[in-house]
C-alpha cells in the first residue's frame, strides 16, 4: 500500500492567464512560507507577505481570503511534498513495519521542517489540531490502511487500528513539536529512535 496525496483536481493545460495567476498564487505562498519560518506567523503581515512576493496587497486577497487561510495552503503544499519523500523511500517489497515506520519518519521531518508554522496553526484552532479537518482525516486514513493491511498480510501484530494511529499521530506530533508532556524534549536526539522502537515493539510479530 502506498500513501497518496490529499485530492485535488485534475491535471489540464493551462492558458495564459491560468499560468500567469498560478505562477502569482505560487510566490505568494513561497513569500509567506519564508516570512513564517524566518519570523512567525504572528509576526508576519500581509504586507510583508506581498512586498516579497512582489505583488499588492490587493492581489493577496485575490487570491486568500485571509493570513490563516494562506498558513494552510502552505502547510497543505509541504504534505504533498512528504509524501512524495515517502514513496522515494519504499518501494513495492519493503516490509509492513518498514512502511509504517517510513510514514512516520517523514511524518516526524514534515512536522520538524515546519514547526514554526504548525504551532502557529495549533494557536489559530484554539490548541485542538494543526492540520485542517480534510487533511487531517486523509492522514489518519492513510497510516489505518497501512497498518490495516500489514495486519491482514500477516506481518504485522492483530492491534486496534484506529486506537493505535490516533497514538502513534499524537505521539508523534508531541513529541517533534514538544508540546504537552514531550514539552522541552524536541531537540533530543534520543526521542525518535526511542518512538521507533515503541512502534516496532507494538507492531511487530
Amino acid at each position: 500500500m502506498t500513501l497518496q496525496t490529499p485530492a485535488a483536481p485534475g491535471d489540464r493545460p493551462l492558458g495564459r492567464l491560468e499560468r500567469r495567476k498560478a505562477r502569482t498564487r505560487a510566490a505568494i505562498l513561497d513569500a509567506a512560507n519564508r516570512l513564517f519560518q524566518q519570523q512567525g506567523y504572528e509576526e508576519t503581515s500581509i504586507q510583508q507577505i506581498a512586498e516579497l512576493a512582489d505583488t499588492g496587497v490587493g492581489t493577496v486577497y485575490g487570491y486568500f481570503a485571509a493570513k490563516e487561510q494562506i498558513l494552510r495552503e502552505v502547510l497543505r503544499t509541504h504534505t504533498q511534498e512528504a509524501v512524495a519523500r515517502y514513496h522515494a523511500a519504499v518501494s513495492e517489497d519493503t516490509p509492513a513495519i518498514d512502511r509504517v515506520l517510513a510514514a512516520l519518519d517523514t511524518f516526524a521531518q514534515y512536522l520538524r521542517e515546519n514547526r514554526t508554522v504548525l504551532l502557529a496553526a495549533f494557536q489559530t484552532a484554539a490548541g485542538t489540531r494543526p492540520l485542517e479537518e480534510e487533511e487531517a482525516d486523509w492522514l489518519f486514513e492513510a497510516y489505518s490502511n497501512l497498518i490495516r493491511e500489514g495486519v491482514q498480510g500477516g506481518e504485522l501484530r492483530d492491534v486496534p487500528v484506529s486506537a493505535t494511529v490516533r497514538m502513534l499521530i499524537g505521539s508523534y506530533s508531541m513529541a517533534v513539536l514538544g508540546v504537552g508532556p514531550w514539552a522541552g524534549q524536541e531537540e533530543d536526539p534520543g526521542t525518535l529512535p526511542e518512538l521507533e522502537r515503541l512502534v516496532r515493539t507494538l507492531l511487530e510479530r
